[in-house]
Order: C-alpha cells, then sequence, then structure tokens
C-alpha cells in the first residue's frame, strides 16, 4: 500500500511538473515575437523579471499555507488555472497590441507558476523521505521534458495556427491536464500527511536560517545568471542562426539534457550530499557558458549550450534535495519556498531585469557578456554555505 501510495505520488507531481516547466520558457519564446513586433527589450525584460518576481514572491504565500492547512491538492490545481488563464490573455497580445495586456498576462503567469515548485517538492520530500532526491530527480527528468519540448511545440504552432489560436489551444490543454493532475494527487494528501500532521510541534523556522540564507543567496545570484541567459538566449541564437525553427530545435536538444541530467544530480545529491552538487553545478555552468559566448562554429555553439543546460537546468532535485537534507519536515514547504521561490526565482527575476536593461541600452550580445561576471561571482561565493549543517528533527513527546 505504502509503495502503491509513493509510485502515484511521484507519477502525478512529475505529470505537473512537466506541466508547470513548460511555461517556465513560454515568454523567453514570446519576446522574439514581441520584439518583431516592435515592442523595446527593456519592457519585455521587465515584464520576464516581473513573472519571476511575482512567482517568487507569492511562492512564499504557497508554502505557508500548505504546511498551515495541508492542501497541496487544491492549491497546485488554483495554480495551474492561473496559468490556463494567462495564456488566454497572451493569446488576445497577438490580435491587440497593448502594453497593459502583455503586463496582466505577465502577473498572472508568475503567480500560476509559484504554486507547483513548494507543493510537488513537499509532496515527494514527505512520502519518500530520505530518499527524496533520488524522487524530485525522477520528477524534475519529467519538468525538463516539458521544458525541453515546448519550445519547439510553441514555434511550430505559432509558425502554422498563429500567435492567438497557437496559445488559445495551449490554454484548454492546461485546463484538461491539470484537472488529471488534480485527480491523482487527491487521494494522496490525507493518507500522506495525516501520520506527520497529527500534533502540534515546536520547530521554529528561522533555526534553520543559518543554512537557508546562504544557500538562498548563493541560488539568488546563481539564479540571475541562468534564468537571464534562459530568457535571452532564443533571440539570441534566432539571430545567430537567422531562423526561428533552427533556435526552437537547439533549445528543445538542449534543454533535454537535463531529462537526463535531474535523476542524475538526485542521485549523487542522496549519496554525495547536496552542498557539494550545488558547488558541481554551479561551477560546471559557469564553465560551459563561458566557453558558449567565445564559441563561433554554430555546432560547437549547440554541443556547449547543451552542456550548459545539463548543468544549469538540473538544479531542482539538487536544491530541494539538500533542502530535505537539513530542515524539518513541518517547515519543509517554506523552506522551499524561500530557497526556490525567494533565491531561484527572484533572483532570477533581477537577472532578466538586468538582461533587459543592458540589451537596450547596449546590444544583446552585451547583455549575454553581463551574465559571465554574475555566473562567476555565484561561483566564487559558494564557500559561505556551511559545510557542516544539523537536521533537527522534532519528534517531541506529547
Amino acid at each position: 500500500m505504502v509503495r502503491s501510495l509513493k509510485k502515484k505520488a511521484l507519477i502525478f507531481t512529475s505529470l505537473g511538473h512537466f506541466l508547470n516547466d513548460s511555461f517556465l520558457v513560454t515568454f523567453s519564446i514570446l519576446i522574439t515575437y514581441y520584439i518583431e513586433m516592435g515592442l523595446p527589450p527593456l519592457f519585455l525584460g521587465s515584464m520576464g523579471a516581473i513573472i519571476n518576481i511575482v512567482s517568487g514572491l507569492f511562492s512564499m504565500w504557497v508554502g505557508k499555507e500548505a504546511d498551515r492547512i495541508d492542501n497541496h491538492d487544491k492549491l497546485m490545481l488554483v495554480g495551474f488555472l492561473i496559468i490556463a488563464l494567462s495564456l488566454f490573455l497572451f493569446s488576445l497580445t497577438f490580435v491587440y497590441k497593448l502594453l497593459w495586456l502583455i503586463a496582466v498576462s505577465s502577473i498572472l503567469l508568475g503567480v500560476g507558476l509559484s504554486f507547483y515548485h513548494p507543493l510537488g517538492g513537499s509532496i515527494l520530500q514527505f512520502t519518500y523521505g530520505s530518499d527524496s532526491p533520488k524522487a524530485l530527480g525522477i520528477n524534475g527528468s519529467l519538468g525538463s521534458t516539458g521544458r525541453a519540448l515546448f519550445p519547439i511545440v510553441l514555434v511550430f504552432l505559432i509558425e502554422y495556427l498563429g500567435g492567438s489560436t497557437a496559445l488559445t489551444i495551449i490554454a484548454v490543454y492546461t485546463l484538461v491536464f491539470s484537472s488529471i493532475i488534480y485527480n491523482g494527487i487527491k487521494p494522496i494528501k490525507a493518507k500522506t500527511y495525516s501520520t506527520t500532521q497529527q500534533k502540534e510541534r515546536a520547530v521554529s523556522f528561522s533555526s534553520f536560517y543559518y543554512v537557508l540564507i546562504p544557500l538562498t543567496i548563493i541560488v539568488f545570484i546563481r539564479s540571475m545568471f541562468v534564468m537571464g541567459v534562459q530568457t535571452f538566449v532564443p533571440t539570441y541564437l534566432s539571430e545567430l542562426f537567422n531562423s526561428k525553427v533552427i533556435m526552437g530545435a537547439v533549445l528543445t536538444v538542449s534543454y533535454a539534457t537535463a531529462i537526463f541530467g535531474q535523476p542524475f544530480f538526485g542521485r549523487i545529491t542522496a549519496s554525495m550530499g547536496g552542498r557539494r552538487v550545488v558547488f558541481i553545478t554551479t561551477i560546471f555552468s559557469t564553465i560551459f557558458y563561458i566557453i558558449f559566448i567565445i564559441a563561433r562554429n554554430w555546432i560547437v555553439i549547440s554541443a556547449i549550450f547543451a552542456a550548459f543546460s545539463f548543468f544549469a537546468f538540473s538544479n531542482f532535485p539538487v536544491l530541494l534535495g539538500y533542502v530535505s537534507q537539513i530542515v524539518d519536515p513541518d517547515v519543509m514547504a517554506r523552506a522551499n519556498s524561500l530557497v526556490w521561490g525567494i533565491g531561484n526565482t527572484v533572483g532570477g527575476a533581477l537577472g532578466i531585469l538586468l538582461g533587459g536593461y543592458v540589451f537596450q541600452a547596449f546590444s544583446l550580445k552585451a547583455s549575454m557578456l553581463s551574465f559571465v561576471i554574475i555566473a562567476l561571482i555565484s561561483s566564487f561565493l559558494l564557500p559561505i554555505i556551511p559545510s557542516k549543517t544539523r537536521k533537527r528533527r522534532a519528534r517531541q513527546k506529547p
């Protein structure tokens, strides 16, 4: 019974990750079309930043509510419904080229994207316990699959059906798929969490700040680099190859490397510990990005970006697996929200905003080069993460 419950949790949270992470790259793809419409890069960069700022800040509320009311299934469904609404509004921007409509759509997308990661992560952290990094790796590979497939799917749909029709179809698909995920997760909740929340536990979230704050700082700066690259690399490749179809194909192949990277890094996080793997993924993503910027041959560029993606976009099992190793279960969702929501998502927002500003003030190439500096800073600051952590277990007797 327990084994079947674990499998069901893994299957449906993984489907949720597949759906959710498809939309992480939506706006970065749409930017290439909006630029052709004559919209200013700084505005578009600001919208990309707003998506991440809203997502990161709102995720703190999501994590707090999840820890408080244990309603992960309903909260996850709400997030997907908001994403579907945002996609429908984005579809209208191809008919009515209104900046305020893009802004409203972006805010809603940010709110919708704030739900999945703290919720899906904590479900697996609870159900799998010490094996959660491995489960998170498998789960993350489905997220990477969604992120890898979506660029080429979205580009082809827009090219052959038009932006409005394409995004409307995707919005309907999101509604249908999210209802399947909700019904799959719903029966898991009560059985999974009832044994862990039978009594009040005096666990202070602040008692874990000594490791969560340094980790969040590193993740924040690293995400400025990674999310900035993710947002502007479609435009960079589109100009480099002079083809959106080739751009979409390169992104799909490159992002696909994280499909294998996520379970790989999940396993080594379980065996080596999260701190070491944070070091490995940060340093190697920095190295490969520097080579990517320097390279001129299109084959080398494509191969190196794929290697960069393997390390840069496999951080879900690493970060949340590390969190499960260092904090108490009663504050797991809040810890996920701090590291992922504030560190990964809000940090990414600042990187996108910076990239948009440098793009408009100087050039796209200058924007891509600015991310090299940020990547180097994140690598040099890695030692601030404490080398020894103590996971406090709240198992007090009533």
